[in-house]
């Protein structure tokens, strides 16, 4: 979750109208409305759930993939590969919003009918926040799991060069009497979007986040847009998962390698869902109870020095999405300067401001 910066004014808006902002927005350059409303869905959930880095932050940066022919505003998915529990779908480079939205229907629907199923997608745009699509299987009572490559924007664990994309992953679990559990992170020590905000409300970033074009470490966020690296979390364990994505979203389903992907917000490697069913093993009267089990030691675990709780993850989005529901969606000055920007070029009417 990006947290906005105190010490600029941010801007409230209602999310309704930054829903048909963000409609009239890409139906303005060839988008179908339904398709429209969809990422629009998809950007605004994300700004609602605190997930500000993929949220409409990313209105200007798909346009210009758009503009610049990067992704297209309308293409064919077409089916290249079909069993009763897996597929892989071809994108034909449209906004990955919409053909990752395909490839998560493909899954639950032979996830229902065959326990288990993989989808895989390649040559699309940028997916945006991979914990919307896990949410969405995790509602059809699935595990879901979701991970995608990127633009080479991190070095290997030991390396001072980029050869990854931040890789993200995301897994849903189900939960009867409660919010989904979602986990949703990218395999980088900070998304690369995160460290634009930093530079832009004049914050510094915390260590082993990013090294600079020299190879050195460094907190200073301008390094980066002058050629710095950013670095794995967790040293080695990072660079390992992010390996395996990398893998698993290039080399086994045809995607590109993350070298291989252009430089730029609104592009994508290859996209992998998996969606599960929890009575693949068990009832799920025993799934339920044990998981149950499960949440009830955590909730109940003595807290450490400076928490009053401990969260599930997935948790504080849950709280950030209904807060921003009833307050509205708070809006960097930056990103207001480029939406406005947007609105004035495509010439339509921006929201007012609610507070």
């Amino acid at each position: 979750m990006i947290l906005m910066s105190s010490k600029r004014p941010l801007e409230f808006y209602s999310p309704e109208d930054l829903r048909a902002f963000c409609e009239e927005c890409f139906i303005k350059v060839g988008v179908s409305e339904e398709h429209a409303k969809l990422i629009a869905d998809h950007l605004v959930t994300a700004s609602l759930r605190g997930v500000d880095s993929h949220g409409i932050i990313r209105i200007p940066y798909y346009l210009e993939g758009i503009r610049k022919g990067y992704v297209k505003p309308k293409a064919e998915i077409r089916i290249l590969r079909e069993t009763p529990n897996c597929a892989l779908i071809d994108g034909g480079m449209m906004l990955g919003i919409i053909v990752a939205k395909k490839a998560v229907e493909i899954a639950i629907q032979k996830a229902k009918k065959s326990d288990i199923a993989l989808v895989g997608a390649r040559n699309l745009g940028h997916v945006g926040m991979l914990g919307y699509y896990t949410r969405k299987i995790a509602e059809e009572r699935l595990m879901g799991l979701a991970c995608a490559n990127a633009p080479a924007r991190v070095a290997p664990w030991g390396g001072a060069e980029k050869v990854f994309g931040t890789n993200p992953i995301s897994i849903g679990i189900p939960v009867d009497d409660g919010p989904s559990i979602v986990i949703d992170m990218a395999t980088s020590a900070m998304a690369s979007f995160k460290i634009r905000i930093a530079l832009s409300q004049g914050k510094k970033l915390p260590l082993n986040v990013l090294l600079d074009k020299h190879g050195r470490p460094t907190t200073e966020p301008k390094d980066y847009v002058e050629g710095g690296v950013l670095l794995p979390f967790g040293g080695h364990k990072g660079y390992a998962l992010m390996l395996a994505i990398e893998i698993l979203a290039s080399a086994f389903i045809g995607g590109p390698i993350s070298k291989e992907v252009i430089d730029h917000s609104s592009t994508q490697g290859g996209f992998l869902v998996a969606a599960i069913k929890p009575t693949l093993f068990r009832d799920y009267e025993e799934y339920r109870r044990d998981l149950k089990r499960i949440i009830h030691e955590i909730k109940n675990c003595k807290t450490m020095e400076g928490f009053s709780e401990v969260l599930l993850p997935g948790e504080p989005e849950e709280r950030v999405y209904e807060e921003r529901r009833q307050s509205g969606i708070p809006i960097d000055p930056e990103v207001l300067r480029l939406l406005k920007e947007v609105a004035r070029r495509l010439d339509i009417q921006f929201p007012k401001k609610i507070s």
